[in-house]
């Protein structure tokens, strides 16, 4: 069943028929309209999804890292706090961009703002932040009174 659904996978791919919705189909059609310059829904579209920076959460032995991947922006505007342990992680753009006339425009640096519940297992009171090749780096310590190995129990 499974090669089954990869031939599947396999024949669809080799047809292309996604290319045909842009030879005059929905697709084409939809996004000439849709991508036109003075469209509404397409700068609200973009504006709100330049405002949502995708994140990821790791551990080392000693830290929770948080990596906050927002490429392109100017690192002395973003602003990292923490209070009644919730870590806030907000961006206010400047209004520069405004006065620019873009031919066609992809990219939005709007401002924004996460939130993320930090636990008892981080020192909140610690924390530090990097910027570097688009990715903001936030290291929170570790709690080492709460995050004890476990113990392994032998079996007899």
């Amino acid at each position: 069943m499974y090669t089954q659904q990869n031939n599947t996978q396999e024949q669809f791919r080799k047809s292309n028929k996604c290319e045909q919705f842009g030879k005059g189909g929905f697709g084409r059609k939809f996004g000439e309209q849709f991508m036109r310059e003075n469209h509404s829904l397409k700068e609200m579209f973009a504006k709100k999804m330049g405002s949502h920076k995708r994140a990821n959460i790791r551990e080392d032995d000693n830290n929770f890292i948080i990596e906050l991947y927002a490429a392109g922006l100017d690192k002395t505007l973003f602003n990292v706090t923490v209070k009644d342990q919730v870590l806030i992680i907000s961006y206010k753009n400047s209004e520069d961009d405004n006065d620019q006339k873009f031919l066609y425009q992809e990219v939005y640096h709007s401002s924004f703002e996460r939130s993320f519940q930090l636990t008892d297992k981080v020192l909140a009171d610690h924390p530090s932040a990097t910027y570097e090749n688009g990715v903001l780096k936030i290291t929170l310590p570790k709690n080492p009174e709460k995050n004890k190995p476990a113990q392994n129990v032998d079996v007899n």
